[in-house]
């Protein structure tokens, strides 16, 4: 029986379930599942889209077209409706369950990430994201055959060039969101000799600036108590290479060196009375 409307759309994630065993025994047949109670079972979880009910061998297999509704009578108290308990598997067709990860190497900062989803879209691709780190973009898509020409073909950006695409298996990026925010925050390159960003001290041919006032002498010479920092890129209370400053978070996936300005009028450390 299909419930809602759309007899021909594609039913493409499964929730299969048979009367419980521990596996250690054979499977009973005799314990065969109640496909109306199945039925009830699925109404009351209030599936959006599509589905329909199919009676296997020895188990109900319950075909949707929407993922949260599958997820949906998972998590619904089964047992109470089909009066035993149940084992249940949650399957997915052949392309939805595909999903492949690719990276387009060194995209100029120039070329914004909505500019890249209008180029996809161009040559027919429909990705389930499209992500930059620094220099890299991270696209996923879950079509075999576009995966396939994106990594036969590239990305096509309106005739003018194409980005050489190749599969993600060298480094883990964008896992999570807090993850990525941390491998952006290590991945900052910072000068201790002005306390500027994308450039090493051997390299830098500004002033030197402390990392704990600012001020144009190094730490060892610092007079500002170690417990009272000041930070010369945000002034909050804490030190220059602090790993949460707010200015070393907005830099993070900046392509520019970024050194610290003079302080002109620069005046000896004194406490508040």
């Amino acid at each position: 029986m299909d419930g809602g409307d759309g007899a021909d759309t594609d039913l493409n994630i499964s929730v299969y379930i048979t009367a419980h065993f521990d596996g250690t025994t054979e499977y009973d047949v005799k314990d065969d599942l109640n496909k109306l109670a199945f039925e009830e079972a699925i109404r009351a979880s209030c599936p959006s889209g599509p589905w329909r009910i199919t009676r296997t061998n020895l188990g109900l297999l319950a075909s949707f077209t929407l993922e949260a509704d599958a997820i949906a009578l998972i998590k619904s108290n089964l047992e109470q409706y089909l009066g035993t308990k149940v084992n249940h598997a949650l399957f997915y067709s052949k392309d939805s369950r595909f999903k492949q990860t690719l990276i387009l190497r060194d995209v100029p900062f120039a070329v914004p990430i909505e500019e890249i989803k209008n180029a996809l879209e161009r040559q027919g691709i429909t990705p389930l994201s499209v992500d930059r780190f620094r220099q890299h973009i991270r696209i996923e898509v879950n079509d075999p055959g576009q995966c396939e020409t994106l990594l036969r073909y590239g990305v096509d950006f309106f005739g003018a060039t194409r980005f050489h695409v190749v599969m993600d298996r060298w480094r883990p990026f964008f896992s999570r969101l807090n993850n990525v925010e941390t491998q952006h925050q290590e991945s900052v390159l910072q000068c201790y000799r002005c306390q500027g960003f994308w450039h090493i001290a051997a390299n830098c041919q500004q002033m030197t600036r402390c990392v704990r006032c600012g001020g144009s002498h190094t730490v060892e010479a610092c007079t500002r108590p170690r417990n009272d920092p000041i930070c010369c890129h945000c002034s909050g209370p804490h030190h220059a290479a602090y790993k949460q400053c707010p200015v070393r978070l907005h830099v993070a996936n900046s392509p520019f060196a970024i050194t610290v300005p003079r302080i002109q009028n620069e005046r000896p450390y004194m406490r508040d009375s």
